[in-house]
């Protein structure tokens, strides 16, 4: 027994060794890992696959997350020096810019490893997004180009010409017409959220800081838009949603016959609001001013590899591959997500007719605006002035002085970030 003992003994050992020389090997062949939003996951997985065809042994490990969880998880990595992170991950825009300066040298330097080479095959403000001193930190990937959605029907009842409507004081003037002929409000907004304030704001080319690290709350472009938040109000134009679900629901019901967001709204519309297909249009944002900027983005996203990651090139070229094939971007954009990818813009799909908004090209409209959106700085500190940009909302439409609301909270936010 003691013998029999003592070869089992042996052989426990030989397999550990074998397991650990194993393990070692595999360790070369575990898949890469990208963490994503929902949508994301199966666009991902798909380009796995083709990709592998001339990459035998490619595998790719799709961590789905909401986007909040990203940002959570990723920022204790950085906080742990890289521990714990992935080989990839997308992040929202506005979020990367704060991340390249609390924590230099995290993620890849693309421009370093050849990327510069497609600079010019995305949009500037998609760029500047993802990019420090010059250099790129993230694969420009999705974008969100804002529009005014609005319901055609209830502007014709109200005889009013959407492509009349230049400016925001023709806005009101028009919002004032279909109040009367129709009840129903000009615009719905979320008023939990600082996504209209910040499309606002950005329409103007500023984010919630300068170069200089000022906020912008107190400056003639905030003026101008919390103005329009209190005419809006006086005027019974405007209707306060608290939360995404109420927002909806007051597009779904008629309440509103407007919605200032990005293109993304296009399936939210034919996947909630089915019966109401065929009442919808697209214009541009009206102007502060006679020919002013009336374009603006909304959200958007792009991969960053960590520097930790022992699989860096490969996720190099794989996201490179990703993020610069045509035939992956009309992938995306078939799977409800609007490419920052310049050259797309070609595909057939861009002209195709929707029947949802009557048969119009709306994906056209929305590539048209790429090359017009104004670069906006973003910075750690954005979420402290977007939590005040709710406060504004809230007191200029409860009859507060814009000027003096804007004031108060420049000057918490000055505080806080000092």
């Amino acid at each position: 027994m003691k013998r029999l003992g003592a070869l089992v003994s042996c052989l426990l050992t030989a397999v550990l060794l074998l397991s650990a020389c194993g393990t070692g090997s595999g360790a070369r062949d575990q898949a890469l890992t990208i963490w994503a939003t929902n949508v994301n996951v199966p666009i991902l997985q798909k380009a796995a696959e083709l990709y592998a065809k001339d990459h035998p042994g490619f595998k790719l490990n799709v961590v789905e997350m909401a986007n909040d969880d990203i940002r959570s998880k990723v920022t204790i990595g950085l906080q742990a020096k890289g521990q714990g992170l992935p080989d990839a991950a997308l992040l929202v825009d506005d979020g990367i810019h704060g991340y390249l300066e609390k924590f230099p040298d995290v993620f890849v330097n693309l421009s370093a490893k050849g990327f510069d080479e497609y600079r010019s095959q995305f949009p500037g403000y998609k760029v500047d997004s993802v990019s420090l001193n010059g250099d790129m930190y993230a694969f420009p990937f999705d974008a969100g180009p804002v529009g005014v959605f609005y319901r055609t029907d209830l502007f014709e009842q109200a005889g009013v010409d959407a492509s009349r409507i230049h400016t925001w004081a023709d806005y009101i003037e028009a919002g004032k017409k279909i109040r009367q002929a129709t009840g129903a409000s000009m615009l719905s907004y979320d008023s939990t959220d600082s996504t209209v304030f910040t499309i606002l704001l950005s329409q103007q080319g500023l984010g919630y800081f300068d170069e200089q690290g000022n906020a912008t709350l107190g400056t003639p472009q905030a003026q101008n838009v919390a103005s329009l938040f209190s005419e809006l109000k006086k005027n019974g134009l405007l209707i306060g949603s608290p939360g995404w679900n109420a927002w909806v629901t007051s597009l779904s019901s008629s309440q509103s016959a407007t919605a200032i967001t990005g293109a993304w709204l296009i399936g939210t519309l034919q996947q909630q609001l089915p019966d109401q297909s065929g009442k919808w249009g697209v214009m541009p944002l009206p102007a502060f001013e006679e020919g002013g900027s009336q374009s603006a983005n909304q959200g958007g996203s792009s991969f960053v590899i960590s520097r930790t990651s022992p699989r860096a090139d490969e996720a190099y070229e794989f996201l490179k591959y990703f993020t610069t094939s045509f035939e992956m971007q009309e992938l995306a954009m078939e799977g409800g997500l609007f490419p920052s990818y310049l050259p797309t813009y070609e595909s057939k799909l861009f002209s195709e007719p929707v029947e949802y908004f009557a048969g119009k090209p709306v994906w056209t409209f929305f590539a048209d605006e790429m090359s017009k959106i104004p670069s906006v700085l973003y910075t750690a500190n954005d979420i402290f002035a977007r939590n005040e940009a709710i406060k504004v909302q809230a007191e200029v439409t409860n009859g507060m002085d814009p000027a003096a609301s804007l004031q108060g909270a420049a000057t918490r936010i000055e505080n806080r970030v000092q």
